[in-house]
């Protein structure tokens, strides 16, 4: 009897022989750029892209960066969001680029301090954002 594969020219998959999963080569990717930038940063700018190599610093990674970075991220991340909006309800339209600019907006308003007397409150957010004059039954 001949053996059945599944698979293109007799190609088979076989899952026992896959050691990790593959969530792991994204990691390892990762891994890799930050290796060949500190590597980069060291060999055409003698300093350290995330790490503080100097004797006059206490803390081991450079704060300053790594704080560029992740508010750099995080405006990708938030026209990520309306991007995402898009494509679950349907598809690609004209509409998009506002409904990008739609999410930035609205996440930037929250991202906003309210403050009353100098305090933080939760209130005066919802005050200064407008969801005090929403109608309580919205038609539709």
């Amino acid at each position: 009897m001949a053996q059945t594969t599944h698979g293109v020219g007799g190609l088979s998959y076989d899952a026992k022989k896959r050691t990790w999963p593959a969530e792991f080569n994204v990691f390892l990717a990762l891994i890799i750029l930050v290796g060949a930038f500190e590597l980069i940063g060291r060999v055409f700018l003698g300093d350290s892209f995330l790490f503080n190599t100097r004797a006059n610093v206490d803390t081991i990674f450079n704060e300053a960066r790594l704080q560029i970075i992740i508010l750099q991220v995080s405006i990708v991340g938030i026209i990520a969001i309306g991007v995402t909006q898009v494509i679950i309800s349907g598809g690609i339209d004209l509409s998009s680029g506002s409904v990008v600019g739609a999410t930035a907006m609205i996440a930037m308003s929250f991202a906003q301090v309210a403050t009353v007397n100098g305090n933080p409150n939760p209130k005066a957010m919802f005050i200064e954002q407008g969801w005090t004059d929403l109608p309580v039954i919205v038609p539709v």
